[in-house]
């Protein structure tokens, strides 16, 4: 059976359920006015009747008070019910009076006492015949209607979030070319090539000077010499870089006491060591240069990495909305589908959809 003549069978099974529910409770609620008038009479006739006079004094007290507190609740109760769904939710204060009234009450008038609680048990029964029957009626609310218009919203609403979420991913793109062609424009990856390149030449040329100097460390710590750049030469090897013509001078004033390899190596810094800190020193303000001229690229470029990171924040919150609508989607197919196979077995056939 396809699913939109299933759904007009069930409809049609529904109205008529509703109209045999209504029967029963029209039925009930006729016999339920009944049996409360019939209540209420006896209520009456119990509130008029006199304690017998050979009652005690002091119970006919006791009686007289339990008497009007048990017609005052009993009738306050009934007058609240107008229908066997206003029963249902009293039953428990009445279930309360059945049972609650005095024991002297029960002992000066039990004849009218249990012709009350007769009736109210009656009530109760009625109440539990009429929730069986109307049971049996009532056929179960299937929302399906709904649930297939939640879906198909759901389904459209997720198709949109995708689709909205490749449009940024297209602009994020877009974004990310354009900063491309903007550094590519301005020469960024030969500055980082060139910095890369000055940047080693700096740190050779600095490892070279320090690592020839360092093996003069020893021989000038034991020449025990009180000039300041000595002292400072002998704890930092790099002094020679920061203070090469004062090393120089150094060098020449003990070269005619160093002796063998460390001789070689002061006569190669006295012929080199200046020419060599200048050209580190030339490379090093290159070196500043080219980092400026990367550091402003980078700084112009700051407005298009923001709309880059702007578009990517969009995309992680498109990401959670499809996330949500896709178990939204898994619980209203769910829902759907337990529906759909209430409804086969309500109309014993397999439904297509």
């Amino acid at each position: 059976m396809k699913l939109e003549q299933a759904l007009e069978e069930y409809e049609k099974r529904r109205k008529k359920a509703e109209k045999e529910a209504e029967k029963v409770r029209k039925k009930y609620n006729k016999r339920l006015e009944k049996k409360v008038k019939d209540i209420l009479k006896k209520i009456d006739a119990l509130e008029r009747k006199e304690v017998p006079r050979n009652v005690d004094e002091r119970i006919k007290r006791i009686v007289t008070a339990e008497k009007k507190s048990y017609v005052g609740a009993l009738r306050k109760a009934l007058e609240s019910i107008e229908t066997m769904d206003d029963l249902g939710k009293r039953l428990p204060d009445l279930a309360k009076l059945h049972v609650g009234h005095g024991k002297y009450l029960l002992l000066i008038f039990e004849k009218d006492v249990y012709a009350i609680n007769r009736l109210l048990k009656e009530l109760n029964e009625d109440y539990l015949n009429y929730h069986e029957e109307l049971s049996k009626k009532d056929l179960i609310e299937l929302e399906i209607g709904e649930l297939i218009e939640g879906e198909d919203e759901t389904k459209k609403n997720l198709s949109l979030a995708e689709k909205e979420k490749e449009d940024l991913q297209k602009k994020v793109e877009e974004k990310k070319a354009e900063l491309e062609e903007f550094y590519r424009e301005h020469g960024l990856d030969e500055l980082e090539k060139g910095i890369k390149e000055l940047s080693s030449r700096v740190k050779r040329g600095e490892m070279e000077v320090r690592s020839r100097a360092s093996k003069l460390q020893k021989p000038i710590k034991r020449m025990r010499l009180h000039e300041e750049i000595a002292s400072e030469f002998v704890k930092d090897s790099s002094v020679v870089l920061k203070r090469p013509e004062e090393f120089v001078s150094l060098l020449q004033k003990i070269y005619p006491r160093l002796e063998g390899k460390h001789k070689k190596t002061a006569q190669w810094l006295i012929e080199n060591l200046l020419e060599k800190t200048e050209a580190i020193e030339d490379d090093r303000k290159k070196l500043v240069e080219l980092e400026k001229k990367r550091d402003k690229i980078i700084s112009d470029a700051e407005t298009k990495k923001k709309e880059i990171w702007e578009l990517e924040r969009l995309i992680e919150e498109k990401e959670a909305e499809i996330k949500k609508l896709k178990r939204q989607l898994e619980h209203l197919e769910k829902e759907l589908n337990k529906s759909l196979r209430k409804l086969e077995e309500i109309l014993g056939e397999k439904i297509e959809r």
